[in-house]
């Protein structure tokens, strides 16, 4: 008789799997947005009786638009907490960082490239059960760099509960602190979500934005949105825009847009996303500001020049790259409401939603047995990994 050895079960006996340790993996994102140009000069029959705003609009001449963001966020401490009852509660901490690059171009003045780079902290409490808390501070640094004067510290926030009434159904409250709408506000915030975020679903989250978002088959998902898009950056007073005082250095540049767009995601695999999206800025709101008008200013900021104009298109385009293996979320709507929260709270008050909803499956008709394909199977193992 011939001794036959297992040599498979002899290998996978001595065999270590490394399960992973954290939820979410160490994320990188850039994308690039742009607008037209848009003519910002007004014709007046006594060119000496000039308003103020039309003096620096004639001074301007034309504006136009684009910046490049970048970022990332990785994990520095994922801790679950078995209940007695099965359900798992987890914390996560999150390192997050980005630069946006905000290049405004005006014909009648010189290139100013502003930047504005973040460092931060991110937690976020999930419960097990319906609730999860979040909670994120980023101090940021704003510097024009054609001037190295011109460098200030600024800071926004947000905490929030989240409360997932059931796959279907949740609700956000809390309080942010931001810059996207042009000025310094401090403003509640208030969410609500109606559909399962693994199939289609609208989403109202003020005052970020409003989705409806659809799958477009197994890699692909649709949204349609309106979300403002802005901020406040410094830069140098060279051109003589703030000509009362052509002394100070330093003013402050700041933008508002509406976006209203289609938005195309596509999740080639867990480790890489694509995506673009365009439509039309339904408001766009241009605004300068002085220090010497503000020193007392503790909220909302008082321009002394400022401007609305027509709706033009927009283009946006972006990708995201995660590193490493996590722990399987499948089927787990509580974690795909934690990832949906990190995504739509965007790195660095920015609110540009860069990274996406990759680690999010879409949940597409039922297939039968027969008619399982291969691939489909192989995603659904990656999907779970195994652990």
């Amino acid at each position: 008789m011939i001794a036959v050895v297992d040599t498979f079960a002899q290998a996978d006996s001595t065999k270590k799997i490394k399960a992973p340790k954290h939820y979410f993996t160490p994320t990188l994102f850039s994308d690039f947005y742009t607008t037209p140009e848009r003519n910002l000069y007004r014709k007046h029959l006594n060119p000496f009786k000039l308003t103020e705003d039309a003096r620096i609009s004639n001074h301007l001449k034309t504006y136009q638009y684009s910046q490049l963001e970048g970022g990332f966020y990785f994990p520095i401490l994922t801790k679950d907490y078995e209940r007695a009852n099965g359900t798992t509660a987890n914390f996560h901490l999150l390192v997050t960082g980005s630069y946006l690059m905000a290049m405004p171009r005006f014909s009648g003045i010189g290139d100013h490239n502003l930047l504005k780079a973040c460092a931060g902290l991110r937690g976020i409490y999930n419960t097990g059960k319906k609730g999860i808390w979040f909670f994120d501070a980023t101090p940021f640094m704003n510097t024009d760099l054609s001037s190295s004067s011109t460098t200030t510290y600024r800071w926004g926030s947000v905490v929030l509960y989240d409360y997932m009434a059931n796959p279907k159904l949740s609700f956000r409250v809390g309080f942010i602190r931001t810059f996207v709408l042009g000025n310094r506000y401090h403003l509640p915030y208030l969410g609500v979500r109606i559909g399962q975020l693994n199939r289609s679903y609208v989403s109202i989250q003020f005052p970020r934005s409003i989705t409806y978002s659809f799958p477009m088959g197994r890699i692909m998902r649709g949204s349609i949105y309106a979300k403002p898009m802005g901020g406040i950056f410094n830069m140098a007073n060279s051109d003589t825009i703030y000509y009362k005082n052509p002394n100070e250095k330093t003013i402050f540049y700041g933008r508002y847009e509406m976006n209203y767009g289609f938005r195309i995601d596509m999740n080639f695999n867990k480790h890489f996303s694509l995506f673009v999206a365009t439509g039309f800025t339904g408001i766009k709101h241009l605004a300068f500001y002085s220090n010497e008008d503000n020193v007392n200013q503790k909220f909302r900021l008082n321009p002394f020049y400022n401007d609305v104009f027509k709706s033009s298109g927009f283009a946006n385009f972006g990708f995201t790259l995660r590193i490493g293996k996590a722990k399987s979320i499948y089927n787990n709507y509580n974690m795909y409401e934690v990832f949906n929260l990190n995504s739509t709270i965007g790195i660095g008050d920015n609110n540009n939603n860069s990274s996406g909803n990759g680690n999010i499956p879409n949940e597409l008709k039922k297939k039968s047995e027969a008619n399982l394909k291969i691939k489909d199977v192989q995603d659904l193992i990656e999907a779970q990994d195994l652990y």
